[in-house]
């Protein structure tokens, strides 16, 4: 006997090639993002793309960080005449087109926070009124009770589902059930259509990444990380070689008890909990739980038998891991992400360097930032001295045409493969020594130039005078620091009134 749940799940079945044929010239696309992209509603709009009758014009694509790569949409409109795509976070196969065919929108892309101010254009309580006519989105197939699960991709779901007008799900049998958490999944009465995808035909970009090798460099990175490590940390990575190069550092160190607080799972952190030394036992939040948002299935095997079901996983939207009020209130968080460049003053770069968009600042400025907060919290914007063209990634002045993703007054721990420096309580001077210290040998006598130059440094001030963890000029070790929270201004004045409040 077929249940009303049922019978609604059969009715909203739809093909691919349906759904593009109810979209209709002007309209604007929603395709998902990280561990939830659109694969085949969007190929079958891609191809109706043109300038004869009956084709579609004017489409606009809202890219929240694809990473399933639409080659299909440069290959039938590579000069986007007849579309227009938006890309918030810039992943390899988007930036070509960018830099082949200077196409494609960049915006600035902060998660959490950010999420809703880039969409309180878009959301309305009245779908008829919202501002994305589609949103395409991969999910599980439902289960008995008509819920599906957002499986990789819980991250923007609950926001995406507010702006949408027609909410429609590819559904993938290689995705597996992620528990939450919260908001990990939407039922079939909040959605307009599904369709079913072929996962063999569809499949996502493998990567191996258990083959993965840091460099020499990435690995002294990860050294010089370990020295401000403790047991009971609680971690969060991005995406690469250094985080590996982090784990196999941890292992060897043989951190005890740590806990995971993340925006992406990787391979990195799945084996930080297989190894045993994740418990997520003395987490103040989640005790017990790996929290996360999102993933890539870059194996999908291992990726699945990891994810689906796991009661020590817990997958929540991107509003509660990058939140930063969330970040300030985990003790001993550790934030590891990867930055771009980092100038003299202490600004950094994540996202658009030099009039180039590379990616964006996703959750770095929330993870950089906010965990220095909590108690005995640590931001850690890591990066190879020089990049891959032999420049230096610590410059006097980031260049014209650069985001700063977090500012100087945000700034704490910078590391390249030369040391690790807190930036956090520095006069200029200090500052500006300090990042000099761990730039390239061969950089440095530039760098301490342009320094005197324009002021950074006085003519007079030794360059080697400057704050190191426990040692000279009144710097406290980090495990001096290990208990210390940005005080509320209550806290500062010793008593239960904020005279910084109106009237007081």
């Amino acid at each position: 006997m077929t249940t009303p749940v049922q019978q609604k799940i059969r009715d909203k079945k739809r093909t691919p090639e349906q759904i593009a044929n109810m979209v209709k010239s002007g309209d604007w696309i929603n395709n998902g993002s990280v561990g939830g992209d659109s694969t085949v509603c969007t190929e079958a709009v891609a191809k109706r793309l043109g300038p004869n009758p009956g084709d579609l014009k004017d489409i606009e694509f809202w890219l929240y960080a694809c990473f399933y790569p639409h080659h299909e949409l440069q290959e039938i409109d590579p000069f986007q005449q007849y579309h227009c795509v938006h890309e918030y976070f810039f992943f390899p196969w988007n930036r070509k087109a960018r830099d082949t065919n200077q196409v494609t929108d960049w915006a600035q892309w902060g998660w959490a926070y950010g999420m809703w101010a880039h969409h309180y254009r878009f959301i309305n309580a009245k779908k008829e009124n919202r501002g994305m006519d589609w949103w395409f989105n991969a999910a599980t197939a439902p289960d008995s009770h008509g819920f599906f699960n957002m499986s990789y991709g819980v991250n923007n779901c609950n926001i995406f589902r507010q702006t949408a007008k027609k909410i429609v799900f590819e559904v993938r049998s290689d995705y597996p059930w992620a528990e939450g958490g919260r908001h990990n999944t939407i039922h079939i009465d909040d959605i307009d259509y599904w369709v079913e995808v072929d996962c063999g035909k569809y499949k996502w970009p493998q990567i191996n990444e258990k083959a993965l090798k840091p460099k020499p460099e990435e690995q002294a990175i990860a050294q010089h990380i370990m020295g401000i490590m403790r047991d009971r940390d609680i971690v969060q990575l991005g995406i690469g070689a250094l985080p590996s190069a982090c784990v196999s550092a941890m292992a060897d160190a043989g951190f005890k008890d740590l806990g995971i607080h993340t925006e992406m799972l990787n391979y990195g952190l799945i084996n930080l909990i297989e190894s045993g030394q994740v418990t997520n036992a003395y987490k103040n939040i989640d005790r017990g739980k790996s929290a996360w948002t999102f993933a890539f299935p870059v194996d999908v095997e291992w990726y699945y038998n990891t994810v689906h079901r796991n009661q020590h996983l817990a997958a929540y939207d991107v509003g509660y891991t990058n939140n930063f009020q969330i970040l300030s209130r985990i003790d001993n968080m550790i934030a590891i992400d990867n930055c771009m460049a980092v100038d003299l003053l202490g600004q950094q770069c994540a996202g658009f360097y030099g009039k180039r968009p590379i990616s964006s600042t996703g959750g770095y400025f929330q993870f950089v930032s906010f965990c220095a907060m909590s108690r005995g919290g640590r931001g850690v914007a890591s990066m190879t001295s020089r990049s891959k063209h032999g420049t230096s990634r610590i410059v006097p002045f980031l260049p014209e045409g650069s985001t700063v993703d977090v500012p100087a007054q945000l700034a704490s721990y910078v590391c390249t493969e030369y040391g690790i420096v807190n930036l956090r309580g520095l006069s200029g001077y200090e500052r500006a020594a300090a990042l000099i210290s761990i730039a390239h040998p061969d950089d440095r006598e530039w760098l301490e130039s342009e320094a005197r130059k324009h002021g950074l440094i006085a003519p007079k001030f030794p360059v080697n005078m400057l704050p190191k963890e426990g040692g000279n000029r009144r710097y406290p070790t980090y495990d001096e620091r290990r208990n210390y929270k940005l005080p509320l201004h209550s806290e500062l004045w010793g008593c239960d009134w904020d005279p910084y409040q109106s009237g007081k």
